[in-house]
């Protein structure tokens, strides 16, 4: 039998419909007024696009604003809490949708750098819009922060140095516990948080693929090129000898060839959480008109 898998949980998570409802109601609480939003709300050219339909102006710095009356809003990836003083200073209004677990990182760089630790250490991506703006809000404090993203890449410090440790919220949970330990391991006055930074989502929808490797060979994922975490995803697929594809819409995916799209008889199908679920549901709706059964697999609890 021919089977399509809708892993679940896919598509929109707790954050990004926060700020994606955030903005809806801005733009309804303010009718014919300038809006700005600092980088894309969420890392989907859909989103995006509708949004600006609307007529969200989507900029990258606050020197793009001229209009005093404007309204800023900060993305969901979260932003250097020195630029919001600043959008205060330049705009009529500021909201900040930034995602609840990015808020946790800001939360935690502030408890230690009131303990008085000046050493960082950043696991995550320093060009990644949620890291460039937590790295540089750290260093506009006056602390240090040395950024890398695997074990081998963990600086060589002296091993008494007090540091603390903080990690992007979109990166591979498993990957980055094993970093967590071989710190903890080498440098004993290593501060970690005391719950993973990587969000929940991030985690939830990593742990439903690992949980059903063995009942698919075709696994595809649905993504906006930008997103960091639908690239964990999508690298789970390749490292564990599936047969991959990815796009950021249907139209994308039934580019590739249909014969190796259709080339194995069980198939699994996620998007991140910034994917709309009807992007989803028409990849997986694909493969039914061409024979397969579709199957909900579900996140198993521990």
């Amino acid at each position: 039998m021919k089977i399509v898998y809708s892993l679940q949980p896919s598509s929109f998570c707790f954050g990004v419909e926060k700020s994606i409802l955030g903005l809806a109601t801005i733009i309804k609480n303010h009718p014919g007024e300038q809006i700005y939003c600092i980088h894309a709300l969420v890392h989907n050219p859909k989103v995006t696009a509708s949004f600006e339909k609307m007529g969200v102006h989507f900029i990258e710095s606050l020197d793009e604003i001229t209009d005093p009356n404007a309204i800023i809003v900060f993305s969901a990836h979260g932003t250097d809490r020195t630029i919001i003083q600043q959008a205060k200073e330049k705009g009529k209004e500021v909201y900040n949708l930034e995602c609840p677990f990015v808020s946790k990182i800001y939360t935690e760089a502030d408890l230690f750098i009131d303990k008085w630790i000046a050493t960082f250490f950043y696991i995550g991506k320093e060009h990644h819009q949620e890291g460039k703006n937590v790295i540089a809000y750290i260093r506009s404090k006056g602390a240090k922060v040395y950024v890398f993203q695997t074990a081998e890449e963990i600086p060589e410090i002296p091993p008494e140095t007090e540091i603390a440790v903080l990690s992007q919220t979109t990166l591979n949970f498993e990957y980055v516990q094993e970093i967590l330990q071989q710190i903890q391991q080498r440098y004993p006055h290593a501060h970690l948080p005391a719950h993973s930074d990587v969000c929940k989502a991030t985690c939830e929808r990593q742990s439903v693929i690992l949980q059903n490797l063995d009942k698919f060979q075709t696994f595809i994922v649905i993504w906006g090129k930008e997103s960091s975490n639908t690239r964990q995803l999508y690298e789970i697929g390749k490292r564990n000898d599936k047969q991959t594809f990815y796009g950021e819409s249907f139209d994308d995916i039934i580019q590739h060839p249909h014969d190796e799209l259709l080339a194995h008889e069980t198939v699994a199908v996620t998007g991140w959480a910034s994917t709309p679920q009807e992007d989803i549901q028409k990849v997986v709706d694909f493969f039914v008109t061409n024979g397969y059964k579709e199957e909900i697999l579900n996140l198993k609890k521990s």
